[in-house]
């Protein structure tokens, strides 16, 4: 389930977030992710971190490496409380 983007959190955080669900859900290392993304592991780990936000073309290539629409990458993180 997405949820609109919460304005107490920066986009990088959300998507970090997501990101990072994501590739956890599927077992991957951020290396794995990298490779897939065609993008070096540091930056994945600075995505995760929050350090950075990918640009709309990065967040299309990690969308693309997990088999998932883009909208997947920036809605607001699901709480524990929403999975029911």
């Amino acid at each position: 389930m997405i949820t609109p983007i919460a304005s107490d959190l920066g986009a990088g955080v959300i998507v970090g977030a997501n990101v990072r669900e994501v590739r956890q859900s599927r077992g991957w290392s951020q290396a794995t992710l990298g490779q897939k993304a065609g993008l070096r592991q540091g930056y994945i780990s600075a995505i995760e971190r929050g350090e950075r936000c990918p640009s709309l073309e990065r967040r299309f290539d990690l969308a693309q490496a997990f088999d998932v629409a883009p909208s997947r990458l920036v809605g607001a993180p699901v709480t524990d409380a929403e999975k029911g």
